[in-house]
């Protein structure tokens, strides 16, 4: 016995020093595009959140493993809530942690964990019993009517320290039992903000009133160039004030409130993040909900989150925080990854809508981290979006490869689009969208051979030398193994290309004794050429398929 328990010690003390020496973390590739690093190889979330609840017993939990696999996921997003990790103050229960790193590891998926602390989407549900009812320590926000709401007040710094500490313990404990770096990144609190232009109460007063902290002046000095416009309007419309409070530096409107309670929820999570990192270094990110409309005002949307407006406040008081992310449930998905995406936040989508075709746009034109669609167990059975993924985990080593060096390029077509052109190395390449719903990316892996994946596209292929011709040599249908490895399946020609006059993605197949309509991309695309070759056409379910396009010039 005793020889079992010394092992087990001795077990234990190598593991723990093996995974502080590496630790998950954000890097730059030489391309400069910044990536996450997991056992020192990049790293795409090709991930799903979970439900709320999903993780709030181990019975439920243990149930949904099936379908993440099934969905062909390599990261889940799980919670774990404050009110039962700390159920009485000073008692902590590991449970529910233990058994998701457990179980995740046994499935060969990583974790980034979701700390529902003080506030989850605007409120304060998640926090303990203990801190909801002892509202004289734990302060509430007041609304303008001078009622206290359920909301705990951002300024209230005994909250934040009683948070701060149950994140410690939390990270803490993580990083005991993370020997193989199955916990790859954190989120602590989620959809932050007052759903009031500001919190009336006599705490928060004191700080609307006060002076514009000296570390955000000598930010904006010192980013002046990079400021979100909205920012930089608003400081030089009050005259660029380099001391002052927050009116006198940002005017009267709604801006000062806005900033000022950004600043302090922005503060308030620092201070609880970096405690957690204390304990247990991997990267960090907080989520938001993103301004709806243009025109709503911080209150519409929860005042104080990480929106892309406040960016530059959020990332003058958060330095622990890595990556501020949107959660993107809107139609114009394009339009916010390009907002959220900038040279000081890589792009990390931990809330979206279940769909393949952003997440393949996501990681190839804007270097994603992370997409990560909401709910996820609900969509077990979408074949669509479990074929995606598949193909998203195939390419992740070559995706990442590239990501930051203008060879790769994702193609989703908005509104009224038909086409996209785009140049690569010596060639330019014409995509035309058979559909609203066709989708892909292309990468140039080296001089004359591109990697193009997806559906529903046509690829045509010139040269950038008026006196040139490019062409098509070759095209090779096929996929990645496990190990990275290509693996042929077809080589195409004749009709499957045009006779080499344009590369013709149509995806694969699966064949199916009914597959009747299935909702997928079979549905939205042409019933033409593309499937008029094949009798079994329409018992058939098709999906992205990856592609190898050898090209020459003459």
């Amino acid at each position: 016995m005793k020889r079992v328990i010394v092992t087990s010690l001795l077990s234990a003390i190598i593991a723990v020093a093996a995974v502080a020496a590496v630790p998950s973390r954000l890097e730059k590739n030489e391309h400069g595009a910044v990536q996450l690093i997991v056992n020192d190889k990049p790293f795409l979330m090709i991930a799903g959140e979970l439900h709320n609840s999903s993780n709030s017993t181990t019975t439920y939990m243990n149930s949904l493993w099936p379908a993440l696999n099934n969905l062909n996921l390599n990261t889940v997003l799980a919670a774990i809530a404050w009110e039962q990790l700390e159920p009485a103050e000073g008692q902590f229960d590991y449970t529910l942690v233990d058994n998701l790193v457990e179980k995740a590891r046994e499935n060969n998926l990583k974790v980034a964990i979701l700390w529902f602390g003080s506030w989850k989407n605007g409120e304060s549900s998640y926090a303990p019993a203990w801190v909801k009812q002892d509202t004289g320590k734990y302060r509430r926000v007041v609304d303008a009517s001078g009622r206290e709401i359920e909301t705990l007040s951002p300024f209230c710094e005994a909250t934040m320290k009683a948070d701060a500490n149950a994140y410690r313990h939390l990270m803490r404990h993580i990083a005991r039992i993370d020997y193989d770096g199955t916990v790859i990144a954190m989120q602590p609190e989620n959809e932050v903000g007052i759903f009031a232009e500001k919190d009336f109460s006599p705490i928060a007063k004191k700080y609307y009133e006060g002076q514009v902290p000296g570390r955000l002046i000598d930010y904006m000095l010192e980013n002046e160039a990079t400021l979100r416009p909205e920012l930089k309007r608003v400081w030089h419309a009050n005259g660029r004030k380099l001391s002052g409070r927050w009116e006198d530096v940002f005017g009267s409107l709604h801006e000062a409130k806005h900033y000022c309670t950004a600043w302090q929820y922005a503060t308030y999570i620092n201070t609880v993040a970096k405690a957690g990192r204390e304990e247990y270094d991997i990267p960090t990110f907080c989520n938001c909900w993103i301004v709806q409309a243009d025109g709503d005002l911080p209150g519409v949307y929860p005042n104080g989150g990480p929106v892309s407006i406040v960016f530059d406040v959020w990332k003058a008081a958060a330095p622990c925080i890595d990556v501020l992310c949107p959660d993107i449930y809107l139609p114009q998905f394009k339009e916010i990854v390009a907002d959220y995406h900038r040279h000081d936040n890589p792009l990390l989508i931990p809330e979206a809508t279940v769909n393949a075709a952003n997440a393949f746009y996501a990681f190839a034109e804007h270097d994603a981290i992370c997409y990560s669609p909401f709910g996820i167990e609900d969509a077990d059975g979408n074949f669509d979006f479990a074929q995606g993924y598949k193909v998203l985990n195939e390419l992740m080593p070559i995706i990442a490869r590239h990501q930051g060096s203008g060879n790769i390029y994702g193609f989703l077509p908005s509104e009224g689009e038909t086409e996209r052109t785009v140049k690569m190395g010596d060639y330019e390449l014409c995509v035309k969208y058979d559909s609203p719903h066709s989708f892909g990316l292309i990468i140039q892996d080296s001089p004359g051979e591109f990697i193009v994946a997806g559906i529903g596209l046509k690829v045509k292929v010139a040269s950038t030398d008026e006196d040139k011709t490019g062409y098509i040599r070759e095209v090779w249908e096929g996929g990645y193994d496990d190990e990275g490895n290509w693996v042929p399946t077809r080589l195409l020609n004749g009709d499957e290309t045009w006779h080499h006059s344009q590369l013709l993605v149509k995806g694969r197949k699966t064949i199916t004794a009914d597959a009747g309509s299935g909702g997928n991309f079979m549905d939205s695309a042409p019933a033409g050429e593309i499937f008029v070759y094949s009798p079994e056409a329409r018992k058939a379910l098709w999906s992205p398929g990856i592609y190898k396009m050898i090209t020459y010039t003459r």
